[in-house]
């Protein structure tokens, strides 16, 4: 497969851009809600949720290389409070930090730069959901998603194949914090998970741009009654990966 690097490496300057300004804004977002003015930013998190971040739930592959169950039908998923999600966000996102360093090798140089760029969103992602989640942050990446995804890793036979798993990570990481969304109760989690998001989801299309998906490779879900029928996206659920 010939991936669009002049895409790519477009791509991952635009989002880096979106990172940055959400990272800068998030410290004084956060400082607003601890004010007061918590029901003006929790609107504020889902207007961006609904603004950029659907596309990662519309992303969603249709298929998962690993195991998925739908995060609000898990028994395990239910029990967990924000400080809980929060914990298990760092080590999803800590997971997508050694996934893209562990593919390094098999990448050109130019991809490669793209592959440690996004890394580096992901470690300040796993920072702040660190800082959410105070003295309960684990600084591990979720051991369980990294056994599943270590294999698909060594077995990936080119780059191209390196960007679509680096892809159905980046949808199934953005899609879980969808839901996630819809579960937590504080305004802080739902505001920070609401600036992180987005840009996982602009990961995931600057991915798919350089890979040469199609319109219906892009929105698997079109056309097939997905949202009819009440089906959910496949997600990084916590209760088949839970942190240790």
């Amino acid at each position: 497969m010939t991936i669009d690097k002049v895409q790519l490496l477009r791509g991952a300057e635009e989002v880096d851009a979106l990172h940055r300004q959400g990272m800068k804004t998030l410290g004084d977002d956060l400082y607003e809600l601890h004010r007061g003015d918590t029901a003006e930013m929790l609107r504020a998190s889902r207007r961006t949720v609904l603004g950029a971040g659907l596309g990662g739930l519309a992303l969603t592959a249709g298929s998962a290389f690993f195991p998925m169950s739908k995060y609000l039908a898990s028994a395990g998923a239910q029990s967990l409070d924000d400080t809980a999600i929060a914990v298990f966000a760092e080590s999803v996102e800590l997971a997508a930090v050694a996934a893209y360093t562990a593919g390094l090798p098999k990448l050109s140089p130019a991809v490669a730069e793209v592959g440690k760029l996004f890394a580096s969103h992901h470690q300040e992602h796993a920072d702040a959901f660190a800082a959410l989640a105070g003295s309960a942050a684990s600084g591990a990446a979720n051991a369980a998603l990294l056994a599943d995804l270590t294999p698909l890793l060594t077995g990936a036979a080119d780059e191209a194949a390196v960007l679509e798993l680096a892809l159905l990570i980046e949808n199934q990481a953005a899609s879980t914090y969808v839901f996630a969304i819809g579960a937590l109760a504080s305004a802080e989690a739902a505001a920070a998970t609401a600036t992180i998001l987005p840009v996982e989801s602009a990961h995931a299309v600057v991915l798919a741009n350089a890979l040469g998906k199609s319109l219906r490779e892009l929105f698997p879900t079109a056309g097939e009654g997905a949202f009819e029928s009440g089906e959910a996206a496949d997600i990084i659920d916590p209760a088949k990966y839970p942190v240790a």
